[in-house]
C-alpha cells in the first residue's frame, strides 16, 4: 500500500516537472539561455489564480484561462521589450542570466509587496483540496488533474512540434536561428510565440502548486533549480528528455523521503545535476 501511494505520488510530480520543463526548454533551446524569469512566470499564473478565483470569486474556468494568459504575457513583454533588446546586440548568456535573475527578484518583491510573505493557498471551498482514494492510496484533486491531464498535455504538444507549421519553425529556430531566417522563417515573430506559450506552462506549474502547496514569494526562485535539473539530466537538447528528467528527479526525492526523511529532499536537486555534469554534462538523451 504504501509503494502504490509513493508510486502514484512520484507519477504526480513527475507530470508537474514534466509541464515545467517543457516550458523552460523552449526557450534554452531557441534562444539559447537559462531564462531564470520563468519562475517569474510561475508566480504570475499562481498569484494571478489566487486573485480571480479566491479573491474575486471568478468562474474557475475563466480564473485558470486569464491566469495562464497573463503568466504568458509576462514571458511576451520580458521577451519584447528586454530580452529581444539584448539578443540583437549579441548579449552574452551571462548577461542574459543576470538579467532574468533581475526580473524574477524584481518580479518575487512586487508580488510579495501586493500579497504579502505568508503561504497563499488558492483553494476556496472543501471540494477544491478534495482527497481521491485510488486502490488505496489518497491523492488530491491537483494530484489527480496532473496525472490525468498533463499526459494528454505533453502528446498534443509533441504533436505541434512535430506536424505543424509553428512546431517546424521553432524546431528550426531550435536548430540554427540565422540559417531559419534566411529560409524566411519570422524569427522575432516565432520567439514571442515561444515566450508566450513557455509562460502559459510555467503559470500552469504555479496554478498547481497554489492548490497543492501554497504560494510564496519565493517559490520562482525554489522551483526553477529543479526544472533545471530535471531538463539537464534528460538532455537539453531534447524535448523528450526533460520529460525523462523530470520523472527521474521525481522518483528519486520520494526515495530520498522514505529512505532518509524529507529534510533532504531540497538538497536532491544539487546532488543530480553535479553527478550528470561530472558524468554525462550533454544529458542523457541527444537532440
Amino acid at each position: 500500500m504504501i509503494f502504490w501511494q509513493l508510486t502514484l505520488y512520484a507519477i504526480s510530480v513527475g507530470m508537474f516537472f514534466s509541464v515545467l520543463a517543457m516550458g523552460w526548454g523552449l526557450i534554452l533551446r531557441s534562444a539559447k539561455f537559462f531564462n531564470l524569469a520563468y519562475g517569474g512566470a510561475f508566480l504570475v499564473g499562481g498569484y494571478m489564480m489566487f486573485l480571480f478565483y479566491r479573491m474575486w470569486n471568478v468562474h474557475f474556468v475563466f480564473s485558470i484561462l486569464l491566469s495562464l494568459f497573463g503568466s504568458g504575457l509576462y514571458m511576451l513583454l520580458s521577451y519584447k521589450f528586454i530580452f529581444s533588446v539584448l539578443l540583437r546586440r549579441k548579449a552574452k548568456s551571462l548577461i542574459l542570466l543576470i538579467a532574468s535573475f533581475g526580473l524574477l527578484t524584481a518580479t518575487s518583491a512586487i508580488l510579495g509587496m501586493i500579497f504579502g510573505n505568508q503561504s497563499t493557498l488558492i483553494a476556496r471551498h472543501l471540494s477544491d483540496i478534495y482527497t481521491v482514494n485510488v486502490f488505496g492510496a489518497v491523492l488530491n484533486l491537483a494530484q489527480v488533474v496532473a496525472i490525468v491531464f498533463v499526459p494528454v498535455l505533453i502528446f498534443v504538444f509533441a504533436y505541434i512540434r512535430s506536424s505543424t507549421r509553428f512546431g517546424r519553425a521553432m524546431r528550426a529556430i531550435e536548430d540554427d536561428s540565422e540559417v531559419a531566417e534566411l529560409v524566411g522563417i519570422p524569427k522575432d515573430k516565432t520567439l514571442l510565440q515561444i515566450f508566450f506559450i513557455s509562460g502559459t506552462l510555467a503559470g500552469l506549474g504555479g496554478i498547481a502548486e497554489g492548490f497543492d502547496l501554497g504560494l510564496i514569494p519565493t517559490s520562482g526562485l525554489i522551483i526553477i533549480l529543479p526544472t533545471i535539473v530535471a531538463t539537464v539530466v534528460g538532455g537539453m537538447q531534447s524535448f523528450w528528455g526533460g520529460i525523462l528528467g523530470a520523472f527521474i528527479l521525481a522518483i528519486a526525492q520520494q526515495l530520498t523521503i522514505v529512505f532518509f526523511g524529507g529534510s533532504w529532499v531540497q538538497a536532491v536537486p544539487f546532488v543530480i545535476l553535479i553527478i550528470m555534469l561530472l558524468l554525462r554534462p550533454q544529458g542523457i538523451l541527444k537532440r
